[in-house]
């Protein structure tokens, strides 16, 4: 894959460019990539020209870092990426102004290529990850908040724009039939990808803080079971700051949230597994897409960062 040169494609020659230049914004480029590499994936089986598919990684990029740069704002978060996050480099106002302005690019920018479906397709996107935060911020109790909500939530943060990554190339192509099965995989692969993220958050092994949505009492698929197996324990966790504080009984209770969300991953991996067998079937026809797509899938259930 082209490197996609995210740093110059996001500002342009512009005013805002001209302000940021002297900052280190290794939170914005310092990512993983990962929903561009789909949109190469599937983009390249799919025949989509070069230029195209440039342009699709980049905008999906664009979309990820912005609602990343407004996420930063809501939590109050002072890294990203473990670097200093946007918030932290130029305040909460100018934050939000250069998320909207992200977002207006990557709209300006797919418009280009003609195809008013695609762009359709990632304003409903759009619209799913704000409802997404919405519920995120009306629920903040890890313990009690359901498992529909956390699941519409993951799909509505996470999974929508996975989603895109696959219905957009597809759409491109006008191979709308595929779209329902290709909606419902990206969808799930984002799922995954929320509840392998929760699970990582307990992994000291991980790049991430460890446990720090223990300490913030935010939103996490381990908290929702700890919470529904022993809903007596709600007070006591929601006022325990680290999660080295808790008795060694309620730690093997966390472990136990461990478990059963990866159970949870194993079910909607399962899925997934399905998904491709009739994909292949009916669009890959045994093309090595299906043996990299499943791959994917594994890379992802399976992380460890």
């Amino acid at each position: 894959m082209k490197d996609l040169n995210l740093e110059e494609f996001y500002f342009d020659k512009t005013f805002i460019a001209q302000e940021l230049e002297q900052l280190d914004l290794s939170c914005l480029s310092n990512g993983k990539n990962l929903r561009s590499r789909l949109v190469y994936q599937f983009g390249d089986f799919l025949e989509i020209p070069e230029d195209q598919l440039l342009k699709l990684g980049r905008v999906v990029e664009l979309v990820h870092n912005a609602t990343l740069t407004h996420d930063d704002v809501i939590d109050n978060s002072h890294t990203r990426r473990q670097s200093p996050s946007v918030p932290s480099l130029i305040n909460n106002k100018k934050s939000v102004l250069l998320g909207d302005y992200m977002l207006a690019k990557a709209l300006f920018e797919l418009s280009e290529l003609g195809n008013n479906k695609v762009v359709q397709e990632l304003t409903l996107t759009l619209k799913s990850l704000v409802e997404g935060e919405w519920i995120q911020y009306e629920n903040t109790n890890p313990y009690t908040t359901s498992k529909n909500i956390y699941e519409t939530l993951s799909i509505k943060k996470t999974g929508s724009l996975f989603r895109w990554c696959f219905t957009a190339p597809l759409l491109l192509q006008n191979k709308n039939e595929f779209y329902p099965m290709l909606a419902e995989f990206g969808e799930k692969l984002g799922l995954i990808f929320q509840i392998t993220d929760d699970i990582l958050d307990f992994s000291p092994d991980s790049k991430k803080t460890y446990a720090l949505d223990f300490s913030n009492n935010n939103l996490n698929f381990v908290l929702y079971f700890v919470g529904k197996s022993h809903p007596e324990l709600q007070q006591n966790l929601l006022r325990t700051d680290k999660i080295t504080d808790l008795s060694e009984t309620n730690q093997k209770y966390i472990q136990e949230g461990i478990e059963l969300a990866k159970e949870e991953v194993a079910k909607h991996r399962q899925r997934l597994n399905e998904i491709l067998i009739s994909l292949n079937k009916s669009l890959f026809k045994e093309n090595q897409i299906y043996s990299e797509l499943q791959t994917l899938v594994t890379l992802i259930c399976e992380r460890s960062y």
